[in-house]
């Protein structure tokens, strides 16, 4: 046995002796843990502050909203509107509407929890196109901390290390008019951001706390939805929208390597049957079209949740190397982690890692979905730490190299090439040892890539 094998098995040894003693001391299913965002965010979130040399380039001092709310509206197309941090409070029917094209608003600091806008109606309202906001939280509003107008066709849209928090309605909507000769939003970014209730949804004065998402989207087309976290996306009852919901016949949406903790649903490609406000109006036949869910980690760990992934009057959905883990022992509403339904719905679903079947409900779809390489039977022992949201496997997991798996994914949620081993592993995670370098005879160190994909960063 030579030096390098012998090392290598040593090191496989002690991982799993310590990851053997941390189960020992996981604590009760109660028990909440911190999510620590920065190791599986750290290849796609680089921190991003505008250059203040770059002109144009305006400074808001901490709590002047009057300003604020004028440039959103007046300050020359391509300005950078930089925020003091500090707190900027809005008054109860108040919203800072952006309708100048071009503007980009940040936090100065780069850190989105140092500059704080709370309350209002519609934190920004944003009426017109390539409107960046980065680096800061929307806390509190009435109905939505951010509405793009795709009835006005506010398009290009990039939304960048936010925290939007404990809004009435939806936390981030993308709205839509009439769909046979309306405008729509298109090609927009979500990243890198956070969406989250501290409690519940509570609802507003016309609408029950149920009627909430993290990001409802639509008609758009061309969006992408990386690197996020949404938690808590639920009522204090339960029930409540998608984390992530797509419809009105939105199509070619990227939904990729997002974390989604103890919300009541997850994500949902198309929701009911077309109508006026579908793209194409009420005689199209899909609600989605061309989707990509890819990489996302689905969690209900302390309360009980709905379906992880729906497929619903959706076209062509690709469900690959999702992680989905929902504790035993509580009573979820429904017992599976992944479904697909109604007669236009086709779908492929490959390699994904749950703890949960995957179903063909009714009405049924009319077309065969593809669906290989998925392992349903997952154990809580086969990850380092679930109940701390990390879903890296341990060594020894019968998700590695899983024998029915084949590659349908270059890339896993850390930026880890695939496969390392023989086959590419189930789930949202191909494993390697930390701190150890990747095998220069693994499978993919001798395949050509490239780089990792940018997913069209907001910067383009």
């Amino acid at each position: 046995m030579n030096v390098h094998k012998a090392l290598f098995i040593y090191i496989v040894w002690v991982a799993s002796l310590s990851a053997g003693l941390s189960g020992l001391v996981y604590g009760h299913t109660s028990e909440r843990k911190d999510v620590d965002e920065s190791g599986w965010r750290a290849a796609y979130c680089p921190l991003w502050i505008p250059s203040p040399t770059s002109p144009p380039f305006l400074t808001v001092k901490a709590g002047d909203v009057h300003r604020l709310a004028w440039l959103l509206q007046h300050a020359q197309p391509g300005t950078v509107i930089g925020l003091e941090e500090g707190e900027y409070r809005l008054g109860a029917d108040s919203s800072l509407v952006v309708t100048q094209p071009r503007l980009t608003l940040t936090g100065l600091s780069g850190s989105r929890e140092s500059v704080q806008i709370l309350g209002g109606t519609i934190t920004l309202a944003v009426q017109a196109d390539d409107f960046t906001v980065a680096n800061i939280t929307l806390r509190a509003p009435k109905f939505h901390g951010i509405q793009v107008y795709g009835e006005q066709g506010a398009s290009r849209i990039h939304v960048y290390n936010v925290h939007i928090l404990d809004a009435g309605q939806q936390l981030f909507k993308v709205s839509t008019g009439d769909g046979r000769k309306g405008k729509f939003s298109d090609d927009g970014v979500i990243a890198c951001s956070r969406f989250e209730y501290t409690t519940y949804a509570v609802g507003t004065d016309r609408t029950p706390p149920s009627y909430t998402n993290g990001v409802d989207l639509l008609a758009g087309r061309g969006w992408i939805i990386r690197d996020n976290v949404f938690s808590r996306i639920r009522s204090q009852a339960g029930p409540a929208g998608p984390a992530i919901l797509v419809w009105k016949n939105a199509q070619d949406t990227i939904v990729i390597r997002n974390m989604i903790i103890d919300s009541w649903r997850g994500i949902a490609l198309g929701l009911a049957p077309p109508d006026r406000q579908s793209r194409g109006g009420a005689s199209v036949l899909y609600d989605h079209q061309n989707g990509i869910v890819e990489n996302n980690v689905i969690l209900a760990l302390h309360e009980p949740a709905d379906a992880a992934i729906e497929n619903n009057f959706a076209k062509d959905s690709r469900i690959f190397h999702n992680t989905i883990y929902y504790t035993e022992d509580l009573d979820h509403a429904v017992p599976w982690s992944i479904e697909y339904r109604y007669g236009p719905t086709t779908v492929i679903i490959k390699n994904n890692l749950t703890n949960r079947p995957i179903r063909k409900r009714f009405p049924w779809p009319t077309s065969r979905a593809e669906i290989t390489g998925n392992i349903t039977q997952a154990k809580r022992e086969w990850f380092r730490d679930v109940f701390a949201a990390d879903i890296h496997l341990r060594p020894g997991s019968p998700a590695i190299d899983y024998r029915e798996a084949t590659l349908v994914s270059y890339w896993d949620i850390d930026g880890t090439c695939r496969p390392v081993g023989v086959r590419p592993d189930s789930g949202a995670d191909e494993f390697v040892l930390p701190g150890i370098p990747l095998p220069a005879e693994a499978p993919c160190a001798r395949k050509k890539y490239g780089t990792l994909p940018s997913d069209r960063m907001f910067t383009r």
